[in-house]
């Protein structure tokens, strides 16, 4: 006979504890716990925000290092070079990639400068005429609003210089940033496994498995992310490009495609940005009719993106819903600037998996148990079994598994 098991009682509370309903005794349990969660997220970002010199560099490399990994992973296995050659290599061909892309689009645009600049200033002397003609403006009332102007930049000369002074010391953080990023980028091709190891062994014993299949799962789909934007804004650069291109306006193609390039890595925003810019070129250099097919260029390509390509080259991988992407980029660009819009989506991507994983629902049950680091794990814990633990005034052995 079966007796039923006893449920544990529950603990006694106070009398004034117990008069409170329990839904807000509940709600207050939550409250309090995400306060903390939020007073330690905004922690955070305070301290990130003093070093964002630091971090936004090395947030860069990890996003390189998720598209890159999978190459140096191919040369290492299948050349005879080793992993740090391999990724020197890889680090080499993407400067070169950059600064020869760089370079044509600068060189182009130097030799195209002179006309913009005529074309721009006519174009302002058609506009302004017309609006003079509309609004039916006399003469000294555009002398008094030049005038106006002039002063109001002769009196704020000093924020001008400030500001000159600021684009200095921005370049200057540029070029520390840039080495900050190329070095950690190699060290995290050339290391990357044993730096996450290394990670691993600060946790204990019995999170370390479940901690690495999450970030498995994480970073899987940080690198989808990047490999699908990577793809998605070589396509957005070289539709509009062969628009521009089209219009006649070859010459700058290479300019255009890098403009709607960078621009792409920011979601929504981005799109929106590097259109006009592309549409205002042809205004300025053409007409306003072929600004117009410009704007239908620019359309057409995104919309084929975005609601085709993407999806199909998205997958499983990101599940993401649109809404969340808009909510994940106003908020990135909310507290971190154009740097937040920039890494909002890709953490949004690696938290997700992360979080799925170490709640029970596999987003890539495909991917299984890594069994080297499971055995690396094992191994790491049974050569701590009888090993000393010596502590300022304690000295005793690891306890020891009980025999079978």
């Amino acid at each position: 006979m079966r007796f039923p098991e006893r449920r544990p009682r529950p603990a006694p509370v106070a009398p004034e504890v117990a008069e409170i309903p329990l839904g807000i005794r509940r709600a207050a349990a939550w409250s309090w716990r995400l306060l903390l969660i939020i007073a330690g997220c905004w922690v955070v970002l305070q301290g990130m925000s003093h070093i964002q010199v630091i971090v936004i560099p090395v947030l860069v490399a990890v996003l390189l290092a998720a598209l890159l990994g999978p190459i140096v992973t191919l040369l290492a296995r299948h050349t005879f070079l080793g992993r740090g050659s391999a990724a020197m290599i890889v680090l080499i061909g993407l400067i070169l990639v950059v600064t020869g892309m760089s370079t044509l689009a600068g060189q182009q645009l130097l030799a195209q400068y002179a006309d913009i600049e005529d074309k721009a200033v006519s174009g302002f002397v058609q506009l302004s005429a017309i609006v003079v003609e509309r609004l039916h403006l006399d003469q000294p009332t555009i002398a008094n609003a030049q005038q106006a102007l002039l002063d109001k930049l002769q009196s704020n000369s000093q924020q001008l210089i400030q500001g000159a002074l600021t684009g200095v010391e921005t370049l200057g953080s540029a070029v520390t940033g840039t080495l900050i990023a190329l070095f950690t980028l190699f060290f995290l091709l050339k290391d990357g496994e044993l730096i996450w190891r290394w990670i691993l062994r600060l946790l204990p014993r019995r999170s370390r498995v479940v901690t690495h299949e999450a970030f498995r799962r994480g970073w899987r789909a940080l690198s989808a992310y990047v490999r699908t934007q990577i793809l998605v804004a070589t396509i957005n650069g070289t539709g509009i490009g062969i628009g521009i291109a089209a219009l006649g306006l070859g010459s700058y193609g290479v300019p255009v495609f890098l403009i709607v390039f960078l621009f792409s890595f920011i979601p929504l925003i981005g799109a929106v940005v590097s259109g006009i810019i592309a549409v205002l070129l042809v205004l300025v250099l053409k007409s306003w009719v072929l600004a117009l097919v410009m704007v239908a260029i620019v359309i057409g390509v995104h919309f084929i993106e975005a609601d085709i390509l993407h999806p199909f080259m998205m997958g499983r991988a990101v599940s993401l819903h649109p809404l969340g992407v808009f909510l994940g980029v106003a908020l990135g660009a909310e507290t971190a600037g154009i740097a937040g819009a920039l890494f909002a989506i890709p953490l949004a991507a690696f938290l997700n998996a992360t979080i799925l994983q170490f709640s029970g629902n596999d987003p890539n049950p495909e991917l299984g148990v890594d069994s080297r680091t499971a055995a690396f794990v094992a191994a790491r814990a049974k050569d701590l079994r009888g090993v000393n633990l010596t502590l300022p005034g304690l000295s005793r052995r690891a306890p020891r598994p009980p025999r079978r």
